[in-house]
């Protein structure tokens, strides 16, 4: 096959990486040691591409020969599969979902950033939640800390970076947790913000993202994921 015809890249896009592990100077030195971010990453992809050997080269070019035609097709064609979908899902011609938070105001970024200097109790922090879920609650719950942090925030066995902002959607950025160990839920996570349910008549659907984006599930035993 030569080396010419193989290329050695990440799995997916760095876009949704942090930049670069040396800007993380908080973080655990023995958990900083089991992450790679973007510029890391990078560094990894290099040394696999140099380490690739013509040994190497030749146990892909004899799998590759050993492929059947069939294995480059679906058992299926696309017209059946979106039979069996819509038997399933019963979706319209047009299915949509629409999902949002109010952004955050100055007022809970400045609460928030108290709260985490210790230069408010969490008594403090959690009234001034309140308040502002009871100011926009019948139009949307406001946005709380980042949806991805704040869930990552009530549980154990996460490392939450400083500088590692990662880009969610458009615009959004996130800082990811990382998982380092057992993950369990020492209290409960959503009771306080079922409160806002005594503050308007209509019904409220309440939709819990319970859902953590992860940026990398640390492995002891690897350098990175």
């Amino acid at each position: 096959m030569g080396k010419g015809n193989i290329v050695v890249s990440t799995s997916c896009s760095l876009l949704h990486t942090a930049v670069d592990l040396a800007s993380e100077t908080k973080l655990d030195k023995e958990i900083k040691s089991w992450l790679a971010f973007a510029a890391q990453k990078v560094q990894e992809v290099n040394a696999l591409a140099k380490a690739l050997s013509a040994h190497s080269l030749r146990k892909f070019s004899l799998r590759a020969a050993s492929l059947k035609g069939s294995d480059h097709h679906r058992a299926t064609n696309v017209s059946v599969r979106l039979v069996a979908q819509q038997k399933k899902l019963g979706l319209p011609v047009l299915p949509t979902t629409t999902i949002g938070s109010f952004p955050q105001t100055m007022d809970l970024r400045r609460v928030r950033r108290e709260f985490k200097a210790k230069k408010i109790s969490e008594d403090d922090y959690v009234k001034s939640i309140k308040e502002e879920i009871n100011k926009v609650v019948k139009l949307q719950e406001p946005e709380k800390n980042d949806i991805v942090e704040y869930f990552g925030e009530q549980l154990s066995g996460f490392a939450f970076i400083v500088n590692g902002w990662v880009q969610y959607y458009g615009s959004r950025c996130v800082k990811q947790p990382n998982i380092y160990g057992d993950v369990s839920r020492p209290k409960a996570m959503i009771v306080l913000l079922f409160m806002a349910t005594n503050q308007s008549p209509r019904p409220q659907v309440y939709l819990c993202l319970a859902r953590l984006i992860i940026f990398c599930k640390i492995d002891k035993t690897t350098t990175s994921d």
